[in-house]
């Protein structure tokens, strides 16, 4: 757990220059965000497996959703400074790119449930959330920054939903 927990200090050093280096700074910021996933399950049980590694998978392939989603508000500032974000990359694919990506975190929650022995309330709430993204996808219009920011908020609603399913999955 120590050493999963020094590992962070790189991640969390390295976030603010990817906009400047690579297309893809919203996966890095997935792999900064949700590294707690492997810390939290090292802590608590002195190892990493499956269960945590699905976990951290899924967490990587929602933040690269809304987040991207939420580039798509600064793209037009973002190309005049220079700086790069997988909206950019994605352009006018974002959406099928991101469907993609929202359906390997579905898979994702799925092994981790059912690694951790979730109940039948974890798979609907992690189903539910993935739905819930799909339809967001399908109507934010990425040339409105309004839209954008609403697919973004909307991300909360999934994460308490989620949570929800892993504390009634777990204890009912």
């Amino acid at each position: 757990a120590v050493v999963s927990t020094q590992s962070t200090g790189f991640l969390v050093g390295a976030y603010p220059y990817m906009k400047r280096i690579t297309d893809y700074p919203q996966l890095f910021l997935g792999l900064t965000f949700n590294y707690g996933a492997l810390m939290g399950y090292c802590a608590c049980t002195g190892t990493l497996g499956i269960t945590p590694l699905a976990l951290y998978a899924a967490g990587i392939g929602w933040t690269l959703v809304y987040d991207t989603v939420y580039g798509h508000q600064d793209k037009l500032d973002d190309k005049i400074v220079g700086v790069r974000s997988t909206a950019l990359k994605f352009e006018d694919r974002t959406k099928e790119l991101c469907g993609k990506v929202t359906a390997g975190m579905g898979i994702s929650l799925c092994v981790a449930g059912v690694s951790a022995g979730m109940g039948p309330s974890y798979f609907l709430a992690s189903f539910m959330g993935c739905s819930m993204i799909m339809k967001g996808l399908s109507h934010v219009d990425l040339d409105n920054p309004q839209s954008c920011w609403e697919f973004f908020v909307m991300n909360k609603n999934i994460g308490l939903l989620i949570l929800i399913g892993i504390i009634i999955g777990k204890f009912a």
